[in-house]
């Protein structure tokens, strides 16, 4: 895409508009793919949860009025850097594979009745697998005294 870190900025962020071009980010739909995994984590009392999550990335470009930037070009220079295997390979890093990506949609609109402003929109859907501890605790040792009432004593102790 090709705009530096301060020209990218999340939606509804409480700040003054950007003159320059740039880019919003707004992260939405998100869900869970199947029921979260639980499985044993090697320690006593403490379980790993592995969560299955999708959401959707919008990403919107604009561009600074007057000039000859096309934000449909941008945002399809950034989805065809997603099939690099550096960037693959740092998402997989991060847990994060891109599931897929809708068509670059052109909202480009007629400002100021006098000058065209080049915009663009895409949706990523993301899947991600965030893992968890959780310290359910254990039970240390167990001591039962009783009688089953049929002459079968039960005397069970355990650590």
């Amino acid at each position: 895409m090709g705009l530096p870190k301060n020209r990218v900025i999340y939606a509804y962020q409480n700040a003054p508009q950007i003159i320059d071009t740039f880019a919003v980010m707004r992260f939405y739909a998100y869900r869970e793919e199947v029921p979260t995994e639980i499985i044993n984590s090697g320690e006593p009392g403490i379980e790993k949860l592995i969560a299955h999550n999708n959401l959707t990335l919008e990403i919107q470009i604009f561009t600074k009025i007057g000039t000859d930037l096309d934000a449909c070009v941008m945002l399809n220079n950034l989805l065809n850097c997603l099939d690099k295997h550096t960037v693959m390979s740092q998402l997989d890093n991060a847990g994060i594979v891109i599931v897929q990506h809708e068509a670059v949609q052109d909202i480009s609109k007629l400002v100021d009745k006098t000058a065209f402003q080049t915009r663009a929109s895409v949706d990523i859907t993301i899947r991600f697998t965030p893992t968890y501890l959780d310290d359910v605790g254990y039970i240390a040792s167990v001591k039962v005294n009783g009688d089953t009432g049929s002459k079968l004593p039960i005397d069970i102790e355990t650590e």
